[in-house]
């Protein structure tokens, strides 16, 4: 039987790994989803930067339709033993980057900063989502003063590729290939 916080309305499978539970993100994290969106230490770098209620509500919302629509999304991630809600991370569509279906990305709240978390997650996702997703590429974007986000991408295999101008802001682009 699944915990709790499991129920997020979406039909898609858990992932595990040693120490975490990766389930849908849904409507059912809007909680903790807004309190690791408002931080700006953690949305520092990410494009738009801190996102209020309003616009965390609407943002789990379409990533349900995702998982409906496509048969991927954004995970939330959590402890395995408690349940705790770590962060988010997983697929999500870009239409900003030529040639690039989907974008992977990572949020992770600052306690669980440093401990391979991400790295963990990141690997059972990209994994994963070689088996919903049918394009040969996946990319992510970093923003240049990220001192984590390119070594973090590295350790998960993915390749540096040339800077780009997206959103108004000159990005770094990376992307993992699938394999064979």
């Amino acid at each position: 039987m699944a915990p709790e916080w499991h129920d997020q309305g979406v039909d898609a499978p858990s992932l595990r790994t040693k120490r975490l539970v990766l389930l849908p993100l849904g409507s059912a994290d809007l909680d903790e989803a807004a309190a690791l969106f408002a931080d700006p230490r953690v949305m520092v770098h990410v494009d738009g930067g801190t996102r209020d209620r309003s616009t965390t509500s609407h943002l789990l919302q379409a990533n349900e339709r995702c998982w409906k629509n496509e048969g991927w999304g954004l995970w939330a991630i959590r402890d395995a033993t408690s349940g705790a809600f770590i962060g988010q991370s997983g697929l999500q569509r870009i239409t900003e980057l030529q040639d690039a279906d989907v974008e992977f990305s990572a949020i992770i709240g600052r306690r669980n900063w440093r401990k391979g978390i991400a790295t963990e997650a990141a690997n059972a996702i990209v994994y994963d989502a070689w088996g919903r997703f049918l394009g040969s590429q996946i990319h992510a974007l970093v923003h240049p003063d990220s001192a984590a986000g390119g070594p973090f991408l590295r350790r998960i295999g993915f390749r540096r590729d040339d800077d780009q101008l997206v959103r108004g802001e000159t990005l770094e682009v990376w992307h993992t290939q699938r394999l064979g």
